[in-house]
């Protein structure tokens, strides 16, 4: 009889995000009140004086709320706050994208809002936490409702159009290439986060990166703040240091996580194996390219949802820069993932393989569109005269399939969906069975021994319906047992 099948994506905990859910629909009733509606008008107004004429109903999306201000000569300003229990650091988070988004603007033609004031928590006369009062831009839809399938079921998540007009595609992907070859010219030292000398008005890297998967790494399983601490603490001179703190949070994903992250005890034994993998291959510099210790400004939330259009399909704003920072430029080296809208971990039609036959000739265009754009800005075809064009990387790594080891690196709840089909035999040779059995010799007797208790607790821990935290000493007591 075949044995059950195991996982191939783990699930974030279904018991803790239903919490999450209930105690961030609690936050917004004490949110949507008259009272606190007219108070964040009144604060608006301070710092962007005019004649007020509506206050909208308050926006969510998955990390922020927006108050909007509308005036009477039509224009908006939005007063964006993070999403009380779904944002760890958010005082962090604020400082780091008011820095991102003054920094584009000033070095760039990229359209991102004008931000008029921001603060942290301490600052905020509502006491809903810090928040940033920027301007509202005015468009007709976003990029992800403009190449949507216009067939896809409503409720299902969108996929690109396989009808999509060519000279339309064309069109937008020239303007997005030239917002990458614009953030691929924006050089730094080290590898983190952007702040702003509040004296000086100084904006460099110093603080550390801020990802999407962090705040969901800290969001979605038991773990304290604190605790992931170690492995993101502070800027980083290598891309190996910076792949080493990424896989150490990928093995805090799959230790703190309780519930939803195994299916079995092989499917446990796969994901601690691939991790621990992981792990060593970035050791001895095996995810690492050429591009790897140049650092550039890259945006890990730049989606067709967050580009946005007019009604001639001309781009007027890009927003949501709270995860972007300064990272190795294999980063943004990498063919955009979203050029089928969905993910490929997401893709409902035919999976991983069906996702790459669809995506071929979608990235052949927008290749295209990136040399017309460098051809632009260089009469030799170079957007960057210090490095090998934006387009040549990209083609190298999707010919390398390099941008599957930074795919699965970034993002802890995709890792185990590509590694054993896709990264295991491209680093440690032929793996008949494609899981753990061929490759426990690779690890060290002390990963081999701790191997099976971790299987054994991960079992007990899935029937669980504790969802407490650990304390923070602790966390990071558990945690360092598995980085070895």
């Amino acid at each position: 009889m075949p044995s059950k099948p195991r996982l191939i994506c783990a699930d974030k905990d279904d018991l803790v995000w239903e919490r999450l859910d209930e105690r961030i629909d609690l936050w917004l009733t004490t949110v949507k009140t008259s009272d606190i509606y007219h108070a964040a008008a009144r604060f608006i107004l301070q710092h962007r004086p005019g004649e007020g004429d509506l206050m909208h109903t308050v926006l969510k999306g998955g990390y922020n709320i927006a108050f909007r201000l509308q005036y009477k000569d039509g224009t908006s300003v939005i007063m964006r706050i993070p999403i009380k229990d779904a944002v760890p650091y958010p005082d962090e988070k604020v400082r780091y994208e008011v820095a991102t988004m003054r920094y584009i603007k000033a070095n760039t033609t990229i359209p991102v809002p004008y931000i008029y004031h921001y603060g942290m928590a301490a600052d905020n006369p509502l006491g809903l936490g810090p928040f940033i009062i920027m301007e509202y831009v005015d468009y007709h839809q976003n990029l992800s409702r403009a190449l949507m399938d216009p067939t896809r079921p409503p409720g299902k998540r969108p996929i690109l159009d396989p009808y999509v007009d060519e000279n339309r595609l064309e069109h937008i992907y020239d303007q997005v290439a030239d917002i990458l070859v614009q953030l691929d010219l924006l050089k730094f030292p080290r590898i983190g986060s952007l702040l702003q000398d509040e004296s000086t008005g100084q904006i460099d890297v110093k603080g550390r990166p801020l990802l999407a998967n962090m705040i969901d790494v800290v969001v979605h399983t038991s773990m304290p703040e604190e605790a992931i601490m170690p492995a993101l603490d502070s800027t980083y001179g290598t891309g190996d240091a910076w792949f080493s703190a990424l896989a150490d949070i990928h093995m805090a994903q799959l230790v703190f996580q309780k519930r939803d992250v195994v299916d079995d005890a092989d499917d446990a034994r796969d994901k601690y194996v691939a991790r621990q993998l992981f792990r060593r291959a970035v050791a001895e510099g095996r995810f690492s390219d050429d591009n790897s210790n140049e650092f550039t400004l890259y945006s890990e939330d730049l989606r067709p949802a967050n580009i946005l259009l007019d009604k001639d399909d001309k781009i007027v704003g890009v927003i949501d820069w709270e995860f972007a920072y300064a990272a190795p430029r294999s980063f943004s080296t990498c063919p955009p993932w979203w050029l089928l809208i969905e993910e490929p971990e997401g893709w409902p039609l035919g999976g991983m393989k069906g996702w790459l036959e669809m995506y071929e000739p979608r990235l052949q265009t927008f290749l295209r569109s990136l040399e017309r754009v460098e051809a632009q800005r260089s009469p030799v075809g170079g957007g960057n005269p210090l490095s090998q064009p934006l387009s040549q990387c990209m083609r190298a790594s999707w010919a390398r399939k390099s941008w599957m080891r930074h795919y699965a690196a970034r993002r802890s709840w995709a890792f185990d969906y590509i590694w054993w089909k896709h990264l295991d035999e491209m680093l440690w040779g032929p793996n008949e069975d494609q899981d753990h059995k061929a490759r426990i010799s690779l690890l060290t007797q002390q990963q081999q021994d701790i191997l099976e208790p971790f299987v054994a607790g991960k079992l007990e821990e899935s029937k669980t319906k504790d969802i407490t935290t650990m304390d923070s000493d602790r966390a990071a007591m558990v945690l360092k047992r598995y980085l070895i």
